[in-house]
């Protein structure tokens, strides 16, 4: 019992500490949105924000998401090409569907109602564009190695670091009138995946980065029922949950 409260405490503070090297940093845009004219807020979780002046969204009743946009995905390295090789295609129809659905989901349950899911867009609807433009798979070798005994976790956690190869979703979103065509808001985040202590998703390819996007679709009703002076606090950085 002792030997484990030791590994608990221990597996805690390293995940406390490497809380800021593990913040991902933010992307600098693949040209769906212009991230450059856009900046942080305080008040939301997601790196880079813009909101039209003078909107009032209360006069919109539904909301329309279309399908996912993938041309814009940025990440094409030594990552994916060895270990997904001949699959990246499947699988980024695979996440994007995923991330449609997600997000419908997420509004559908909303328990204020905020929103009417439609499936085509209506005079008093928002089109929501969601983009995926990263997307790192784990990888399912190293992830056994970190288990290994005789601290082959450090040494894998060395090697992610070392070469991008830890699991990374990014996306950027623009919030249009369906009627008008106007973009009335916009949104990029990229996120990296959580650190658990015993972190049995990352035996599998996608499940970080699924848990990333439920969690923006979280994020994005809430956003719709924000209150006035109320924060959106944003993703942590870890979790005790090893699945």
């Amino acid at each position: 019992m002792l030997h484990v409260l030791v590994a608990v405490t221990l597996g805690l503070s390293l995940m406390v500490s490497g809380c800021a090297a593990l913040k991902a940093a933010p992307s600098t845009g693949a040209g769906f949105v212009p991230v450059a004219q856009m900046a942080p807020r305080a008040d939301l979780p997601f790196q880079k924000v813009w909101f039209k002046d003078g909107v009032d969204f209360k006069r919109y009743k539904s909301i329309y998401i279309p399908e996912v946009h993938t041309g814009y995905l940025l990440q094409s390295n030594w990552w994916q090409q060895n270990f997904r090789q001949g699959q990246m295609q499947e699988d980024l129809a695979t996440m994007a569907q995923y991330m449609r659905q997600e997000f419908k989901t997420a509004f559908r349950n909303d328990p204020y109602r905020r929103f009417q899911v439609v499936e085509a867009p209506q005079k008093d609807s928002l089109t929501l564009e969601l983009a995926l433009t990263e997307l790192v798979p784990s990888n399912v070798a190293l992830s056994v190695l970190e288990y290994a005994p005789y601290g082959g976790g450090t040494a894998v956690r060395v090697m992610e670091r070392a070469t991008g190869a830890e699991s990374t979703v990014a996306f950027e979103a623009r919030l249009k009138d369906s009627a008008t065509g106007d973009t009335l808001a916009m949104f990029a985040d990229r996120q990296v995946k959580k650190i658990r202590i015993i972190d049995f998703k990352a035996f599998t390819w996608y499940a970080h980065g699924k848990d990333i996007i439920k969690e923006w679709a979280e994020q994005f009703v809430k956003l719709s029922n924000q209150r006035p002076g109320e924060v959106i606090e944003g993703s942590g950085a870890f979790t005790l949950m090893p699945w």
